[in-house]
């Protein structure tokens, strides 16, 4: 009777597990549940509602400039609509400028590998010129949206790699005096 009793718990067990675990979830509403969305779809809904920005994937280190300002549209887009402020879009833009840039420049060129670097180190100076830390957003977080937002594709992101081994045992100086373009 003991050995019966033995098995019976595990099975019970299992039993409740299984009913809890289908009562959790209801399948003909995945898209209302937070929980049972997909990544692609979390993501499609942030884009939608304006929380995420839809960057462009096009298989070119450049991606599409078709104002031809050295920004990617989509970037630029995105800095239009989130700094309100004139001299933080510049700001901004100065830094995807320099950052877009750099994806592009000839890394066994080492003079023009510090050249871009030097000019991204002004930029980043900028940001944190127009944007101080204590205000939302400060310059740290906006320096690193536009790294990530840049280097959205896998090739893009080998770019920004094989310019940071360009880079190996450089020495670069913090910028003085005007950091801003304009």
């Amino acid at each position: 009777m003991k050995v019966f009793s033995m098995k019976r718990r595990p099975m019970t067990g299992l039993l409740c597990i299984c009913m809890l675990t289908a009562c959790g979830v209801d399948s003909a509403e995945p898209v209302n549940n937070e929980a049972a969305r997909t990544p692609a779809q979390k993501i499609a809904k942030m884009q939608d509602s304006g929380g995420l920005p839809e960057l462009e994937r096009t298989d070119t280190v450049k991606g599409i400039d078709a104002d031809k300002n050295g920004i990617r549209d989509d970037i630029d887009a995105y800095i239009q609509k989130t700094y309100p402020s004139e001299e933080q879009q510049k700001a901004v833009s100065q830094y995807a400028r320099s950052l877009q840039a750099s994806l592009s420049v000839d890394k066994a060129d080492k003079i023009a590998v510090k050249a871009i670097t030097n000019e991204k180190a002004r930029a980043i100076s900028c940001i944190f010129e127009k944007i101080p830390n204590g205000k939302s957003p400060n310059g740290d977080r906006v320096v690193k949206e536009i790294l990530s937002m840049t280097t959205n594709t896998r090739q893009r992101l080998f770019e920004y790699i094989a310019l940071d081994k360009a880079l190996d045992g450089a020495v670069i100086s913090l910028p003085s005096g005007h950091v801003c373009d304009e």
